[in-house]
């Protein structure tokens, strides 16, 4: 995913003075020299030949800041000061207050001009600083940009998004050989279904990373389609404005890459059928790990709530307790998904995909464990640590049960 540090920046400046090339220096809260940035191609029009200058007027901690390193020699993203982003207009108090009750969408917003700082690096990736509350000012133009200079910088912006998410997909070549009619194995193992898990995962954070760029576009499916490397749908939407239909003489190259669009697709759909699963039928009788996952989950909600912890972990999602949420929730998540009922369970023949899940779910155990140390050595939860000791019971007695039910299975 990107790398985001705009919380964490106090101010900073661009220049783009220079035809095709962009320097600039972010200054961070906690790091005492700049991040010094030295970058291929331009910005926008509206900052495209000026110097940019801009300051955070509430600059917080952020943890990835720290990740950042000092030199960033890359390719310009999109830049610019004036992306329409929508911001609430009431203080955060109140909008976490309706988030709180579930009424986000009664809250009052507007649409605001922000300033979206986006460059690509070997080294990190995307790394983005995006705020609408930002003080900025630019300078004179030095030399203008025109339309076609534009469009040609946000195509070469795209092509890095693309080249950039291909490498989070990590497409593997199309096979030549493969004979659908002699392939019989119907019981993936558990070292397939975890190939297969992490190739859906991989596609997922991509086209996330995407939406999160492109959604609010009014050509969002487009751009979306191009940088995911979706080139068949951009073919189909192509022949659909022009009223054609698909052709069965479609080059084998495409074909290729239909089949291979298609394949993820359906283990995508398959992994998410799974995860959301909910029972059915009422004689069924859930799997007692389920059960005991999902019992601590509410367990630890309650507590939370009546210690007042679930309203102190403020904006980062580094925070331990974040990190603890999210990693025992998985855990219930998946579990409901790969267990589905205890009759399910021992009638199935396919042992690989439970294997899989519950062998992710010990390192969501681990990762657990390490938040609750974390919270543990904080001094601010010093009164809360007797409750820390009974959350890490309840973790420990759940990877103890997963561990059973793995040894169970492989000795089916």
């Amino acid at each position: 995913m990107a790398l985001r540090i705009d919380l964490a920046i106090t101010h900073g400046e661009l220049d783009n003075t220079e035809r095709g090339r962009i320097r600039g220096r972010l200054w961070l809260l906690g790091r005492e020299q700049p991040v010094e940035l030295d970058l291929d191609g331009d910005a926008w029009r509206d900052v495209a030949g000026t110097r940019l200058t801009f300051k955070n007027p509430t600059p917080v901690p952020q943890s990835t800041s720290a990740r950042l390193n000092t030199v960033q020699i890359g390719m310009a993203g999109d830049i610019t000061a004036s992306r329409k982003v929508k911001v609430f207009t009431v203080d955060e108090e109140e909008w976490q207050e309706a988030y709180r009750q579930d009424r986000i969408d009664e809250v009052p917003t507007e649409w605001r001009n922000s300033l979206y700082l986006e460059w690509f690096t070997p080294e990190q990736g995307r790394c983005v600083v995006e705020s609408a509350d930002f003080e900025i000012t630019i300078s004179e133009h030095v030399w203008e940009m025109d339309e076609d200079e534009e469009g040609a910088q946000k195509l070469a912006n795209m092509q890095a998004m693309r080249d950039f998410l291909a490498g989070i997909i990590q497409r593997p070549e199309p096979r030549e050989d493969t004979d659908s009619e002699d392939d019989t194995s119907l019981e993936l193992s558990e070292e397939e279904w975890e190939e297969q898990l992490k190739a859906s995962d991989r596609l997922t954070d991509a086209s996330m990373e995407a939406y999160e760029k492109y959604g609010e576009d009014n050509d969002s499916e487009e751009k979306t389609a191009f940088v995911m490397g979706w080139d068949h749908l951009l073919e189909d939407m192509a022949d659909a404005q022009e009223g054609v239909e698909p052709s069965e003489n479609d080059s084998e190259d495409k074909k290729r890459r239909r089949e291979w669009n298609e394949l993820m697709d359906q283990a995508a759909a398959e992994a998410e059928e799974a995860e959301s699963w909910q029972e059915d039928d009422e004689e069924d009788e859930s799997h007692p790990l389920y059960e005991q996952a999902r019992e601590y989950v509410v367990q630890v909600r309650r507590e939370m709530r009546q210690t007042g912890l679930n309203e102190d972990h403020g904006e980062d999602p580094d925070h331990p307790l974040d990190r603890f949420m999210t990693n025992i929730m998985q855990i219930s998540g998946k579990l409901a998904g790969a267990l589905h009922s205890r009759r399910d369970l021992e009638d199935s023949n396919d042992r690989g995909y439970v294997l899989a899940i519950t062998k992710r779910c010990l390192n969501w155990a681990n990762e657990a464990l390490a938040a609750l140390q974390d919270m543990q050595a904080t001094p601010a939860y010093a009164v809360h640590r007797p409750l820390f000791e009974t959350w890490k019971t309840g973790v420990l007695n759940l990877r103890e049960g997963i561990n059973q039910l793995r040894d169970e299975l492989k000795e089916e």
